[in-house]
C-alpha cells in the first residue's frame, strides 16, 4: 500500500539539548491547566511525538508538553522521538499556530463527551476539564448531579455564574421595559439540531437562550 503524499514528516530519535524553544511561541498556559498536563504525563505517558523543525532546530508544536517533561526529567538530558520536519521560518511560525489553535480542532458535542464520561466513568477533572467548564456544560443536568455538590470550589463557579446569569436576566429585564427591540436580533433556526449545531460552533451551552456580539463575531472569524 503506498504512503500517503501529504506526510510530510519522519519520526527521529534526539537529545532534549538539540530541541529550541520557539521564542515567538504565543501559547501560555496556567497554573491549574499545568498541573492537569503533569498529572496525564504521569499517568498515560508521552502518547504522541512533539514536532521539531530540523532545519531550525526549533519545537513548532509541544511547548507545554516539553516543560512538563522537563520538570519530570528533573532538568536532565534525555533523548525522544520528535516528529521532524524541515521548513523555512514562516512556516515554521505558520505550524505553530495552526497546530494548536482550537478553531482549527472542532468543537465537543457536549452530550456525547457527557455520554462518554458516563459510559467510561472517566471524570472530567481527568479529563482536563475546570469545574466552570463543566458547570457552563452541564450546570441542570441531572445525570451529573453529584458533580455540583457544595465544595467551595464548586460554590465559587456558580456564584460567579449566577452573576452572569444575573446580568442577563436584567438586561432581558431592561429591553422588555423600554421595549426597544433595537438592542437585539431574533435568529430563527430550522429545528433543534440546528440551533444545537450553531450553539456549539460557539462554544455556548446549549440550554443557553442569549448570546452576545463577541461570541457571534468569533463564530464569523
Amino acid at each position: 500500500m503506498a504512503k500517503t503524499k501529504h506526510q510530510r514528516f519522519e519520526t527521529q530519535d534526539i537529545s532534549r539539548a538539540e530541541i529550541n524553544l520557539a521564542k515567538y511561541n504565543p501559547r501560555l498556559i496556567d497554573d491549574k491547566n499545568r498541573k492537569a498536563l503533569e498529572k496525564g504525563l504521569k499517568q498515560h505517558g508521552l502518547v504522541e511525538p512533539l514536532v521539531w523543525n530540523r532545519r531550525t532546530g526549533n519545537l513548532v508544536s509541544g511547548h507545554q508538553r516539553i516543560a512538563t517533561l522537563d520538570k519530570l526529567e528533573r532538568g536532565g538530558d534525555y533523548e525522544l522521538t520528535v516528529s521532524a520536519v524541515d521548513v523555512d521560518e514562516r512556516e515554521e511560525a505558520l505550524l505553530n499556530v495552526q497546530l494548536n489553535n482550537p478553531s482549527m480542532q472542532g468543537q465537543f458535542d457536549f452530550e456525547m463527551l457527557g455520554n462518554v464520561a458516563l459510559d467510561f466513568k472517566i471524570d472530567f477533572d481527568d479529563m482536563g476539564f475546570s469545574e466552570f467548564d463543566v458547570e457552563m456544560m452541564f450546570g441542570g443536568d441531572e445525570r451529573f448531579a453529584e458533580l455540583f455538590a457544595d465544595t467551595p470550589g464548586v460554590e465559587a463557579v456558580k456564584d460567579e455564574l449566577r452573576s452572569i446569569r444575573e446580568a442577563r436576566g436584567s438586561m432581558k429585564e431592561k429591553l422588555e421595559k423600554e421595549q426597544n427591540a433595537d438592542y437585539y436580533i431574533v435568529v430563527v433556526c430550522e429545528n433543534q439540531k440546528e440551533k444545537d449545531e450553531l450553539l456549539r460552533a460557539m462554544s455556548v451551552p446549549l440550554y443557553e437562550k442569549y448570546v452576545t456580539k463577541k461570541q457571534i463575531e468569533r463564530l464569523l472569524k
